[in-house]
């Protein structure tokens, strides 16, 4: 059963502490060790474990390996490719050949490497597997098989369960907890690069890329909510060029903000204001419009601009028009309603120092999500609309009603707690820090309990 796997950097921590004191080369009994902990660790697929136990970071430098392996032992050329080699770590069997072709590079049968397995009595079959975990891995083996079974020309009952897959993923972004989510992201996506491989069929083609495209867009909010921003970025910048490849405009734009976002996030919100302004050049009317307006207010106040601040909250409430395909007919992560526009404006104010304002957007927002449907109603974005609400009324020296805008926030599960909420919570506890009074020092303390236990804790530290 396929399993969400750790970043890159923990099986390389793991590595490395293994082979501080060892010989050079090692021993290949210690990277089979080597890779037995890394795929208790990390949960990767065994393919993974021993490619990144023997140090290779990346699929191409395994496939160059086995290249360089085939010509030394006189053994011909190999059309090996860096995404079959992935689609090999994704669970998909080699064909016989190349499956003895990774047996010797790597020196090892095909059960250490996951593509057979042992029956000997008392070896451990698999990992316990929760009720959910079975539904979904059968659904996920039909749905792929499936797609195998109409490979030589793509089918419409893959196009059409990839489609179903892709909306239903963008909408449970909004109230299902990520790690989790995250796993079944890669699933689908890679599942999209199998078929674009196997198309030629030009309308086709631009279907798996818009699929391709979103599927990447949703991995990029993901991995910038789980606290991992470069990522974020690279996620979003191929979700814009597969927006440019089909012509896209509201894609490509799209991934303008979530970059943009990263940019004023990591404190570059003069960049932020370049992106955009890129997005903007592209955007068609309406939401996609409102969204990077909003965006550019928030970028905006950070940089002390009141007046630009106000401006483009202004020209954002302006902009609502036409419905858009991605922002309004597949909605979820890719939607932005007039909750979460007020979110926004209440943000960009807080950071202005506009407290009042700021108050009145957060308060407002968080009365458009409280009466929306339980599936509409952001987790993230409506506690961090909480968080806002408290800092404001923390400005004007409110601390009751400070306690009594973070009281949902504290009860939102450990798996919920995103990296923009945790950076928020962090904020107000510094201000609440410099308070002297019993209620504020409670405040603190909470907070920091409640930051202790997150979503990102979760994750191996980068």
């Amino acid at each position: 059963m396929a399993r969400h796997g750790h970043d890159v950097e923990c099986a390389q921590r793991i590595r490395m502490l293994r082979l501080l004191q060892a010989p050079d080369p090692p021993p290949l009994a210690l990277l089979n060790a080597i890779a037995a902990e890394i795929g208790q660790c990390c949960g990767h697929h065994p393919l993974k474990c021993f490619r990144l136990a023997h140090g290779w970071s990346s699929a191409e430098k395994a496939v160059q390996a086995l290249h360089r392996m085939c010509e030394g032992q006189g053994l011909g050329t190999r059309g090996l490719t860096k995404r079959s080699w992935l689609d090999w770590e994704s669970g998909h069997r080699p064909g016989a050949d190349y499956l003895d072709l990774l047996c010797r590079l790597f020196r090892t049968g095909p059960v250490e490497l996951g593509f057979a397995t042992d029956y000997t009595p008392g070896v451990k079959m698999s990992v316990p597997a929760t009720e959910r975990d079975v539904f979904m891995s059968a659904a996920s083996e039909s749905s792929d098989h499936a797609a195998e079974i109409e490979a030589a020309a793509v089918g419409p009952n893959a196009l059409e369960q990839l489609g179903d897959d892709t909306l239903r993923l963008a909408r449970a972004y909004v109230y299902e907890p990520l790690l989790p989510l995250f796993g079944e992201l890669t699933r689908v996506r890679n599942r999209a690069y199998r078929l674009l491989d196997r198309t030629r069929n030009p309308r086709q083609q631009q279907d798996l890329y818009l699929a391709a495209g979103q599927l990447c867009g949703l991995l990029g909010s993901a991995s910038f909510d789980l606290g991992y921003p470069y990522a974020a970025a690279e996620q979003a910048r191929a979700a814009r060029v597969y927006g440019e490849v089909i012509g896209h405009n509201e894609l490509s734009a799209w991934a303008d903000g979530l970059l943009a976002c990263v940019e004023f996030w990591a404190g570059r919100p003069t960049q932020a204001l370049r992106l955009v302004e890129r997005g903007l050049a592209i955007a068609p009317p309406g939401t996609t419009r409102v969204r990077l307006l909003s965006i550019a207010a928030r970028a905006s106040a950070l940089l002390g601009d009141a007046s630009g601040t106000r401006e483009a909250i202004l020209a954002a409430q302006d902009a609502r028009g036409p419905r858009g395909e991605l922002h309004d007919e597949v909605g979820g992560e890719f939607g932005f309603d007039e909750a979460r526009q007020a979110f926004c404006a209440g943000s960009a104010y807080l950071s202005a120092g506009l407290a009042p304002e700021a108050e009145a957007e957060c308060q407002r927002a968080l009365n458009l999500y409280r009466s929306a449907p339980e599936e509409q109603r952001w987790y993230a974005a409506e506690a961090s609309a909480s968080v806002d609400l408290a800092a404001a009324r923390l400005l004007a020296g409110d601390i009751d009603g400070v306690a009594d805008a973070l009281a949902p926030v504290f009860a939102l599960q450990p798996d919920k707690r995103v990296e923009g909420l945790v950076k928020r919570m962090g904020q107000v506890r510094a201000s609440l820090a410099s308070i002297a009074s019993r209620e504020a020092g409670a405040l603190a303390e909470r907070i920091e309990v409640f930051s202790a236990e997150t979503a990102i804790l979760a994750l191996p530290a980068i």
